[in-house]
């Protein structure tokens, strides 16, 4: 990795702005919730340059991708070009030809319509195809994180069922209150509480893959986001702007499952770490 110019230039030309930009506040204004909050915004940085100076991160990382790439270009590819072929022949059938003025106009919009539900796609195939990865990822994640997580014990079957039922249980209301949030989000004023409460779902289900793990079930999750609402703030909402941007979101997947993994761990504290607010 370090004879990789690409990786050097992600690694050490991308701190750069934020670096300035921490440079420009005077620490007497750096309270412990300002420096919470700017820690939850640059995660997706944390976690792109742990995973690029770790291979276990950046194989669990690209293999998901990976599939989903061969997956786009030997299926949604082809179907694309079998959609392409219906669409000029219907507008032969309509009496125009492919390259007439009109037809060009059918064929850029047809086209364009085709490249949205591309992207869609796309998102929705390396969302499905990333899943069973997402968990291993954290785990590796967890080897590597500023403050060690407490160590996992051995599961029983029992155990197994139990935490897929913690997982199950935790996603149904991540989605009820995503439902009350979207609703909310038009009403001036609450929408503030909206938009933080958007962001705090985000963090949830990142977070979710290291406290599972641990048998830290929906009260204890929604506890540790209250106690670290700056930090978790932050995070959720630098997510969802990278996640709203069609294509970048299938890579910054990746980012959000080693980011959420780092904040769980770096939140609580420790004996030399001051605890996140």
């Amino acid at each position: 990795m370090e004879n990789c110019p690409y990786c050097f230039i992600i690694i050490n030309t991308i701190p750069l702005l934020l670096k300035i930009e921490m440079d420009t506040i005077p620490p007497r204004i750096l309270f412990p919730r300002t420096r919470s909050l700017w820690f939850g915004l640059t995660l997706p940085y944390q976690a792109l340059k742990l995973i690029f100076t770790n291979k276990s991160l950046l194989f669990w990382s690209a293999l998901p991708l990976a599939l989903t790439f061969i997956l786009f270009i030997y299926g949604i590819s082809q179907l694309q070009d079998w959609a392409i072929s219906h669409l000029r022949e219907y507008i032969t059938s309509l009496g125009f030809e492919p390259a007439s003025l009109i037809g060009r106009f059918f064929m850029l919009s047809g086209k364009m319509a085709l490249w949205m539900v591309a992207a869609l796609t796309f998102i929705f195939t390396s969302s499905i195809v990333a899943s069973p990865f997402n968990d291993t990822l954290a785990e590796r994640a967890e080897r590597v994180t500023e403050i060690p997580l407490p160590p996992v014990t051995k599961k029983t079957l029992k155990a197994h069922i139990k935490l897929i039922g913690i997982d199950l249980f935790k996603t149904a209301i991540a989605f009820t209150a995503a439902v009350f949030a979207i609703i909310f989000c038009w009403v001036p004023i609450v929408n503030i509480f909206a938009f933080i409460l958007a962001f705090l779902l985000v963090t949830f289900q990142y977070i979710s893959y290291p406290q599972t793990r641990r048998s830290i079930g929906l009260r204890q999750g929604a506890k540790f986001l209250w106690h670290h609402i700056y930090a978790c703030t932050g995070f959720g909402a630098i997510f969802i702007f990278l996640f709203a941007i069609p294509f970048l979101s299938s890579f910054v997947l990746p980012l959000a499952v080693v980011g959420g993994t780092l904040l769980a761990a770096r939140a609580p504290g420790s004996s030399q770490l001051s605890p996140l607010k």
